[in-house]
């Protein structure tokens, strides 16, 4: 064919083509253009999935908690929890109570007293200065899914919180997608977007909307005069922001969030109280500029934050001066299922703090300097956190001087572990309060013990407090005083770790000897995993299963409601135990989830009168992009 070309073209009197001086050469040319552009599609998506320098993030205790009570971003919904009051249903001491499903009344105590269970959202503390809550935090208003890891630090007198917000790092930009539903008309969405660039920049946002209710009143609320019994049901709407900047080891950053709910009131079994209606905000932030990570090395940081809350009520309700429903111990005076506030309320908080710190691999040292305005002056709560590892030894000590309730408190924990199957821990707290409050120095102290039996540890110990005064718990619609409970001793039986393979137990178990104010005698936490990536079969880890059956059972719990013409207004709820059950199935990024809560379907109650659903089923699927 090449020669019958050039014989046409010279009896055209055309010069025939010329092949090249060296094809061979040409060729290689080829091969290494193509080799180039290909190396540099690669190098570009290299630099197109760079990660870049973390943004600060403040401390969270790490020789002071257990494995067990340390939770990733994707741990904490793969958890099965709901909630905050779900996790914290782990710890033995803490008492969780109810309303209703995802957007009911959700509250904690330990040992009795709600100001003992306090929550940290990156290193600034969560205030409770809702007028209606008495001091305690609805957990309702934490959002789980905004956080990327959560760590309970349980001291012998009271259960601190540590939740750092989810921030990323990679520069492809990032996506999830949580869609759910279910029983009670649960309808839910969630929707996160995340970006870095490689200059450093960050732009994260995110948003939730959830809404439950019983298929017969509408979640955002009933007409007066409605009869139909509620369910304190109702809807939580959470958005949330950040934007920073960090290089190397420097940071800034700004974030913000916004939880805004409505919720249904509550009418109770005869002869109790109802829970009044709630229409509310939350909105927070902060901006931070921080040095280091905390993780190692030197770090330092300051944070400057602003808290606002505001409920909105009905001006057609009767309510007392204090923003509680009219009515003998605040109970409905109008006799309908609509109980309300009337009393619009705005209040507002700043907190500020400045931290430094060092961790070595064998010992850490923070100091933390909270500054709160409150009451016309500048209210200054300095604390100081060491630990240390030696040999079998860990060691750590923490002190707080002049809290937002005016005390002073002080923890000590050591650790040993003689052989590789026994440990033993001991732990002492002290609080003091000012001496303008009136109420008495304690002390608690917990001692425990753990054998390895194969790859479970199995162990128990004893829980000692003194005798304290607290403040009721008005958020279950209680009146407000000041309680007092004795001196009390807490035996612990617990066992955790692996039964078989992938099969995981975790039991958790305090007895008192006595029930006193909202503390049950008896709390049994029982939870039966079944967690593994299934390597054998899909050796990419491209698939994974997670199947937990949890079952929770606590004795009866006394609330303190007043005195009446008879005597000590004291109810003590019935005995309650609930069964969950949840499957989880990941396929690559996506993961389809399915939870039945109460699976025999029998009543209970939390809070005394307040009916909990039957059974709940919920179903759904996240599912993450890197695109």
């Amino acid at each position: 064919m090449a020669g019958a070309a050039r014989s046409t073209a010279h009896a055209q009197g055309q010069t025939p083509p010329r092949p090249p001086a060296d094809s061979a050469a040409v060729a290689d040319s080829i091969v290494r253009a193509r080799i180039l552009a290909r190396t540099d599609s690669v190098r570009q998506a290299i630099l197109a999935d760079s990660i870049k320098s973390p943004l600060t993030r403040y401390e969270t205790p790490m020789r002071e908690t257990e494995e067990r009570l340390r939770f990733t971003g994707r741990e904490i919904l793969s958890s099965g929890a709901v909630n905050l009051a779900d996790l914290l249903d782990r710890v033995p001491g803490v008492s969780t109570f109810r309303s209703g499903w995802m957007a009911g009344l959700h509250v904690a105590t330990y040992l009795g007293d709600a100001r003992r269970v306090r929550l940290f959202i990156d290193g600034l503390e969560v205030d409770a200065i809702d007028v209606r809550n008495g001091g305690a935090v609805d957990l309702t208003d934490i959002q789980l899914w905004a956080y990327d890891e959560i760590v309970i630090e349980r001291a012998p007198s009271e259960v601190r919180v540590w939740m750092r917000t989810a921030s990323v790092v990679k520069t492809t930009p990032f996506t999830r997608v949580d869609i759910f539903t279910g029983d009670l008309n649960t309808n839910g969405f969630r929707g996160l977007f995340a970006r870095r660039w490689r200059n450093g920049l960050m732009l994260q946002l995110g948003g939730q909307q959830v809404a439950t209710q019983t298929g017969r009143v509408s979640a955002f609320g009933a007409p007066a005069g409605q009869t139909t019994q509620l369910r304190s049901d109702g809807s939580v709407q959470s958005f949330s922001g950040r934007f920073g900047w960090a290089r190397n080891k420097w940071s800034v950053d700004a974030y913000g969030s916004n939880v805004a709910r409505e919720r249904d009131s509550h009418t109770p079994r005869e002869d109790f109280d109802s829970l009044p209606s709630y229409k509310g905000q939350r909105r927070e932030g902060y901006v931070r500029v921080g040095y280091g990570d905390t993780l190692r090395g030197f770090w330092a940081q300051a944070v400057s934050g602003a808290l606002r809350v505001r409920m909105q009520g009905d001006s057609g309700a009767t309510s007392s001066d204090d923003g509680s429903a009219g009515g003998e111990d605040g109970a409905d005076s109008t006799e309908t299922d609509t109980t309300v506030v009337s009393l619009d309320t705005l209040r507002s908080q700043t907190q500020h703090l400045v931290a430094v710190g060092y961790r070595a691999s064998w010992w850490n040292a923070s100091y933390t300097h909270r500054a709160r305005p409150m009451d016309g002056a500048l209210r200054h709560a300095p604390a100081l956190r060491v630990g240390a590892t030696w040999r079998i030894f860990d060691a750590s000590a923490y002190a707080e001087r002049n809290g937002r309730d005016s005390t002073d408190r002080t923890d000590l924990r050591l650790r040993a572990r003689p052989f590789p199957w026994l440990q033993l821990s001991a732990a002492h707290s002290t609080r003091s309060p000012d001496d303008t409050t009136g109420r008495p120095q304690s002390s608690a102290l917990r001692a425990e013990g753990a054998v390895r039996i194969g790859q479970l540890w199995v162990g128990g110990g004893l829980v000692r407090e003194d005798a304290t005064q607290f403040d009721n718990l008005v958020l279950v619609g209680a009146p407000a005083r000041v309680l007092a409970n004795a001196a009390s001793t807490g035996v612990l039986v617990n066992a955790r770790g692996r039964l078989y393979k992938d099969l995981r137990l975790d039991v958790q178990t305090i007895r008192w000897d006595k029930a006193q104010f909202t503390t049950p005698q008896t709390h049994v936490r029982v939870e039966l995993a079944l967690i593994s990536d299934w390597l054998s079969r899909f050796p990419k880890g491209e698939f994974s299963v997670n199947t937990r059956l949890i079952y929770d059972r606590r004795g009866g719990v006394p609330f303190f409601y007043g005195e009446n013409d008879e005597g000590l207004d004291l109810r003590v709820t019935e005995p309650a135990q609930v069964v969950t059950g949840m499957l989880e199935l990941r396929i690559q990024r996506a993961i389809l989830f399915y939870q039945y809560r109460n699976l025999t379907g029998g009543q209970y109650e939390q809070i005394r009168g307040i009916t909990m659903p039957s059974a709940v089923q919920m179903y759904g699927v996240r599912w993450e992009f890197w695109n």
